[in-house]
Order: C-alpha cells, then sequence, then structure tokens
C-alpha cells in the first residue's frame, strides 16, 4: 500500500495557474532564465585561458591543441594518462580548438552556453519531477547564478563539470519518463544520460543514489514503511516493492564500481593523489569543508579558485562541524514526515559530495568551489520548498508581490555577486592575485602570477612574487621559477645559483625535466654559453660530472674563450677520474687569462696529485697573490709545503689560514698534526689545544688519528690507545685500509707509551 503523505509533501498548483499551457509558460520561463543567465556570464567572452589546467589540458595539450585527428579521438577514448577517463569533454575541447583555435573567448562561450543548456535542463527535469513550475525554475535561477558555480563556468578547463553537469539533470528527466511508463526504450534513455555523463566527469558517480533519493520524493515510489519493513505485518511485499526500485538501478552501480575502481588507479598513477595523509586528518578536513561549503552558499565571500589544504585544524573546528553535520541530518531525518524533501535535500547535498570532500585526497585544495555545481542543487531544492510551503502554512508573506520582492532580492543579490566573483577569471593575473588576497600564504598563487608575468615579458615584475614563495615555502619548483626570472634579466649567476638549488633538492627524474626545461630559456644566441654553463652548474650539484661536462663542451662552442668554462670544465673532467684532460684544460684556462685565480689553485692542486710539487707551488703562489684571503688555496699550499719536506714553512701557513679564518677546520687538523708529530715542529700543549676543537665536530679517522697523536705527544697514552682504535674501527668500516695500517702501527707505538713521530723524509698526512 502506498503511504498518504501530508499535504505539505505534495507540490502546490498555487502560482502556476497561467492563462495559456504549460509548456507555453515552461519555455517562456526556460528562454528569460536563459537570457538572464547569458547576460549576468556575458564578460567571459572576452576573457582568455588561466596558466592553471587550461595549459595543460587544452593550450598545450599534444592530443588536444591540434583540434580532431585519430590519433587525439582514440587518446581520449583509451587514455586517463592526465587525470581520469573522460572523452566526451576531451572531444569538447577538441572541437573548440577545431573550430575557434586559441581564441579564449570562445572557448568560454561554450562553457556559458552548456552552463545555460544544463540550467534548462534542470528546469525542465525539475518540474517533470515534481509538476511545479517555479518552485523548479527559482531553483534553477539559484544554481544558474549562484557565485559559487563562476569557477565551473568560467574556467574553461572545467568544461567537464558543466557537461557532466547538463547529463546529470537529462538522466533525472529521461528518469521522471522512465517511472511514468517503465519501458526498455526509456530505460535505455536513463542509461544513455548516464554513460554521457560519465564520459563527462567521474563525479557522476552518486547519481544512482539521488536517483534512490528521487524515488522517496518527489515520485513517492519509496515511503517509509518500506523503509522500516520490519514494522510491516506485509513486509515481504514492501521488501518486494523496495528491491524493485534498487534492482533497476544495479546496470548503474555497476558502471559506478569499474569508474570508481579506474579513477582511483588513474588518480594515483599521475601522482595526484596524496596518499601520505592520515585518514583523521582527512577526516577533519572533510568536515571542515562541508561547514565551510554551507557557509560559502549562504555568505559567499573570500571565494577564489585554490584554498590550499590546512596541516591541522584545532580540536573544537573540526568536532564541531561534524557535530553540525550530524544535527543537521538527524533534524532532516525527524522532520521527513511532514517536509520529506528536508532528507532529500541533505543527502544529496553530503552524499554528492563525498567524491571530492578529501576523505580521498586528490591535489592541494582542502576545498573547490567546482565541486558544488551538481551538490548546491540538494541545498536549493530543500530550501526553496520549505520556504514556499511555510509561507503556504503559516501565512508568512501572503501578499504575492511580498515574495516575488522576496525571491527577486535573493536572486539579484546572487547576480551581482557572480558577477563581481566573475571579473577575477579575466586572466591569470587577476585570478592568482585574488588566491594571494585570500590565502596570503598559497604559493601557487604567487607562482602562477610569476608565470604569467614571465610569459608576457614582464619578468622583474615576476621576481618579488617568486621571491615571496621561497620565504614561505623553499620548493624547487620555486627555485626553478626564478632562476628562469632571473635569467631572462641577464642576472646569469644568480640564475645558476638557484637552478642549481632546484635540482639539487629534487628526484633526478624531476631534475632531469628542470635542466630540460631550462633549456627553453629565451636568450640572444650571443649568450647562449651562459645557459649551456647554468646547466653544467646544475648537474655538478647533483654529482652528474659527465652530463656537466657535456654542457661545458657546448659552452666553449660559443665562448671558446673563456677562461672560466675551461676551469670549470677541468674540475668535473678531475671528479670523474679524468686527470690528463682535466689538466689540459686547466693549462689553457691559465694560458688565456693568467689573473684567474681560480685555475691557478686548481693547477697547483692537480700537479700537486701528480707529484710535480715544484709546478704545484709555484701556481699556488701566483694565485695567492692574486686573492691572498682564499684560506682554502692557502690551506692546499701549505698541505704542498709539507709534502715537499718543508713542514716550518707549512706550519707558517697553515697558521696564517687560522688566522684568516679560525674555524677552517682542516687547518686545524693539519697544523695539530705537524705540531705533534714533526719534530722541526714540535709543540705539544699547543697540538692538544687545537685537538680540542676536533673533538667537537662529528669524528672521521682522520680527526681521532690526529687528536690521539696530540694526546700520546702529551704522554697521555690511554687516550691515544683509545681514540686510535676508534679510528681503526672508522677506517675499516670506510674501507681505508692503508690508513688502518697506519693507524695500527701507532696504536702499538701508544700501548707501548712511546708518541709517534713522523720522520724528516715520510710524506706529510693527507
Amino acid at each position: 500500500m502506498n503511504l498518504n503523505l501530508p499535504a505539505a509533501s505534495v507540490p502546490s498548483p498555487k502560482g502556476d495557474e497561467i492563462p495559456f499551457t504549460p509548456n507555453t509558460q515552461l519555455a517562456k520561463v526556460a528562454f528569460g532564465l536563459a537570457l538572464l543567465t547569458f547576460f549576468i556570464y556575458l564578460p567571459v567572452i572576452g576573457y582568455t585561458f588561466v596558466n592553471y589546467d587550461d595549459d595543460v589540458f587544452v593550450t598545450y595539450n599534444k592530443m588536444v591543441a591540434p583540434g580532431f585527428t585519430w590519433e587525439g579521438v582514440k587518446w581520449a577514448f583509451t587514455s586517463a594518462e592526465i587525470d581520469y577517463w573522460r572523452p566526451l569533454s576531451w572531444l569538447s575541447h577538441m572541437l573548440d580548438m577545431e573550430l575557434f583555435g586559441l581564441v579564449g573567448g570562445m572557448h568560454h562561450l561554450t562553457n556559458l552556453l552548456i552552463h545555460i543548456a544544463s540550467s534548462i535542463m534542470l528546469l525542465i527535469a525539475l518540474n517533470k519531477l515534481t509538476q511545479s513550475l517555479w518552485r523548479s525554475a527559482i531553483v534553477t535561477a539559484l544554481f544558474a547564478w549562484h557565485p559559487l558555480h563562476v569557477e565551473s563556468v568560467a574556467w574553461v578547463a572545467e568544461r567537464k563539470d558543466v557537461l557532466c553537469g547538463f547529463f546529470w539533470f537529462f538522466t533525472f528527466w529521461a528518469y521522471a519518463r522512465y517511472v511514468e511508463k517503465p519501458v526498455g526504450t526509456r530505460y535505455f534513455l536513463v542509461l544513455l544520460g548516464f554513460v554521457l555523463g560519465v564520459m563527462s566527469k567521474p563525479m557522476i558517480v552518486t547519481l544512482p543514489c539521488v536517483l534512490l533519493l528521487l524515488d522517496f520524493w518527489p515520485l513517492r515510489r519509496v515511503n517509509p514503511a518500506q523503509l522500516a519493513f520490519w514494522k510491516n505485518p506485509d513486509w515481504r511485499a514492501e521488501c518486494s516493492r523496495l528491491w524493485t526500485v534498487i534492482k533497476e538501478k544495479l546496470p548503474l552501480f555497476a558502471i559506478v564500481l569499474a569508474l570508481s575502481l579506474s579513477t582511483i588507479t588513474a588518480q594515483r598513477e599521475v601522482g595526484t593523489m596524496s596518499e601520505n595523509i592520515p585518514l583523521f586528518a582527512r577526516m577533519a578536513t572533510a568536515s571542515v569543508s562541508y561547514v565551510t561549503y554551507l557557509r560559502q552558499t549562504f555568505w559567499p565571500t573570500g571565494l577564489c579558485v585554490l584554498y590550499p589544504l590546512e596541516a591541522h585544524f584545532a580540536p573544537w573546528r573540526w568536532a564541531g562541524a561534524a557535530l553540525l553535520c550530524a544535527g543537521i541530518t538527524a533534524r532532516s531525518l525527524a522532520l521527513a514526515h511532514r517536509f520529506p524533501y528536508l532528507p532529500v535535500g541533505c543527502f544529496w547535498f553530503f552524499g554528492t559530495l563525498v567524491p571530492v570532500i578529501g576523505l580521498v585526497q586528490v591535489g592541494e585544495q582542502a576545498h573547490a568551489d567546482r565541486y558544488t555545481y551538481l551538490p548546491l542543487v540538494g541545498v536549493f531544492l530543500l530550501l526553496v520548498w520549505l520556504a514556499a510551503d511555510l509561507i503556504e502554512r503559516r501565512g508568512w508573506l501572503r501578499s504575492r508581490l511580498g515574495n516575488i520582492l522576496l525571491v527577486s532580492l535573493i536572486l539579484g543579490a546572487c547576480a551581482v555577486t557572480t558577477r563581481r566573483q566573475l571579473r577575477y577569471w579575466e586572466d591569470s593575473i587577476s585570478l592568482f592575485n585574488r588566491v594571494i588576497e585570500v590565502n596570503p600564504r598559497a604559493t601557487t598563487g604567487y607562482n602562477n602570477v610569476a608565470a604569467e608575468l614571465m610569459s608576457i615579458g614582464r619578468p622583474a615584475e615576476a621576481i618579488p612574487y617568486l621571491e615571496r614563495v621561497l620565504s614561505i615555502a623553499p620548493t624547487h619548483e620555486a627555485y626553478f621559477n626564478l632562476s628562469g626570472a632571473c635569467f631572462a634579466l641577464g642576472d646569469y649567476s644568480r640564475a645558476s645559483v638557484m637552478l642549481s638549488k632546484s635540482v639539487e633538492m629534487t628526484t633526478k627524474a624531476r631534475a632531469e625535466h628542470a635542466i630540460n626545461e631550462a633549456r627553453t630559456f629565451k636568450i640572444p644566441e650571443a649568450k647562449r654559453g651562459r645557459l649551456h654553463y647554468m646547466l653544467a652548474t646544475a648537474w655538478a650539484t647533483r654529482k652528474e660530472y659527465t652530463q656537466a661536462v657535456a654542457e661545458l663542451r657546448e659552452a666553449l662552442k660559443f665562448e671558446p674563450s673563456d677562461s672560466s668554462v675551461r676551469n670549470d670544465m677541468a674540475v668535473y673532467l678531475a671528479a670523474s677520474g679524468n686527470d690528463a684532460e682535466a689538466l689540459l684544460c686547466l693549462q689553457e684556462s691559465v694560458r688565456l687569462n693568467p689573473t684567474n685565480e681560480l685555475a691557478q689553485s686548481n693547477l697547483g692542486g692537480l700537479l700537486a696529485r701528480k707529484g710535480r710539487l715544484d709546478e704545484a707551488l709555484q701556481h699556488y703562489q701566483v694565485s695567492l697573490k692574486l686573492r691572498p684571503d682564499n684560506p682554502d688555496t692557502r690551506h692546499n699550499y701549505a698541505m704542498a709545503l709539507a709534502r715537499s719536506n718543508r713542514p716550518l714553512d707549512a706550519k707558517a701557513e697553515f697558521e696564517e689560514v687560522l688566522r684568516r679564518k679560525p674555524d677552517h677546520l682542516p687547518a686545524i687538523q693539519q697544523l695539530t698534526w705537524l705540531l705533534a708529530t714533526r719534530p722541526e715542529c714540535l709543540d705539544a700543549s699547543k697540538a692538544l689545544l687545537l685537538a680540542k676543537s676536533l673533538l667537537a665536530i662529528p669524528p672521521t679517522p682522520l680527526t681521532l688519528d690526529a687528536v690521539g697523536a696530540a694526546a700520546a705527544a702529551n704522554g697521555d697514552f690511554a687516550t691515544a690507545a683509545q681514540l686510535a682504535a676508534q679510528a681503526i674501527t672508522m677506517a675499516r668500516d670506510a674501507k681505508l685500509n692503508v690508513l688502518e695500517d697506519e693507524i695500527r702501527a701507532r696504536l702499538q707505538l701508544y700501548k707501548a707509551g712511546k708518541p709517534f713521530y713522523q720522520a724528516a723524509t715520510q710524506p706529510v698526512k693527507k
């Protein structure tokens, strides 16, 4: 048996009484809504693409940008490499590219026309379902003009939203017809609308559940008696009727299951799914997001394209949000017998947001305006029917004029706010300056403004935005973008430093991608060598010396007489074990520019490594004349002096290093060793004093060996033996076999109560 619902739940014909046929009035209302919606959104036809997915999805997408091609069509139906499977939205973008090319305003116009079509389809579907034209018209106007829906309409990349919306409402209309006459042809239309919606955007997965809600109200195919079948004596019949309603939707649920699995897989493969966020944190984000959407529905301020995820919420915030959502749901269920549309609207809103509420986190946003495109219809339905019933039953605003004025005020406020919100979508700079205004720590906002400024040739204006990103979150992308801006301004030195930091702090694959991207930096041909020099520095940061040398060979084609390029090439060649070519590079570097103090120092170092100490000392001396305050060069010079059996000269140079830079640890270590082990320089107490500095740093076999020698020189053989034993263990672990044997020999001396002294002809310890 059917439950007799209260009068409040039956759509009232009041206000729908017209002197002409309902179809005529429906057409006029639809035309008026379409015209007003077009006028409200008219500015979009003068807007351009934005650098936030529009480039990835449309303008720079190699499958979409050429328009209709067989390869592109095949890709649309077989690939989910960017986000998920949605061939219909890809085909719509291809059609726009085929017809309009890169004229952004026409792509926006297509979005607008589809949004208008979706709105009209909603009007037709609701009117069919409820037989209440004016209430349906108000819901439709709220849907068409609410500022939360600007993002879906004014963003070319969100074509999938408006397309999905159209087929969602088409499926409603088809379902209403099927309920009138349950035949195969009408069910096929339901299935067709759903499949086309699936091919537009996966968010349609909740539609079969919403159809079940419509079965409760307004279609009244399910009633409370069926849901509480255990209370009904004729429970078998009630269960049978309920199963019939569910069974007809099983094909839709089968599609939902397949689509959900494929979407999750695709999102995980493209790396947009965040799996490192704890479940509890995602639940907290979800509860807060629900309340945020409700607040924005009634008070749509502070809207923008990106609301970044928050690290955590105060307990009162997420707990309060969860309680509010639970309270709304409970109250709607409690009043379901009087106002059956309350639970329908409530579950429509909460349920259709589930795929995007953050329980499965995709992307960097906590929530997004575009996600409300379909869920808000449930809220609008609930509010309009509740308001109309309260007005009719309790006599609120009995005046027809008063009702019209109230509705006009609400819809007018929506239209004005939407028009105001629309202006932020004019271009990327406006869009992301708005993000910065709403969320001052949203690094994506600064990055995208900077990227747009770069693309229109204003790099100097981009740099403050990029520096702000680095002050908030120094990511490898931020360093890379700043590198590009500096390069465009000709600040090659800073550009090189920024690029090196970028590739240093990321994976090898991303580093390669960044370096390949850097190759596209615009630069005059005469300055092309600077780009290769910068790329070589970036490769070297990751110790990829072979690639660094290859870049410098390219740089030499443009700047063959650049002494610095040859010096750096020699360093990378030596680091990769090619000393012979490194030596030739350094000799040529010094020939080209004898005042290149780094080249002179490096040439000295390479000659010293080959045992050509006299030549090495000469080049070190030249380097120090050019730059006396270079502690590393002076340290290396002192090492060469010690190896040349000039310990007193070496001691003087090590002391000079420490006079200029007291915390130069290599010099401290070497001076400690000299003072403790060379009879010509012996000063045991000073050696022990220096050794204390070495104990304050992470130990190495060499530092422990030096401190042990100092302890032994002062007669503390127990400490010396203990330190030597530790040094032997560390040398063994590091597979430094020669050093291990040397320290083991000294350990025997310490155990015998003897210090270690280095013979005059013995080479200095490295």
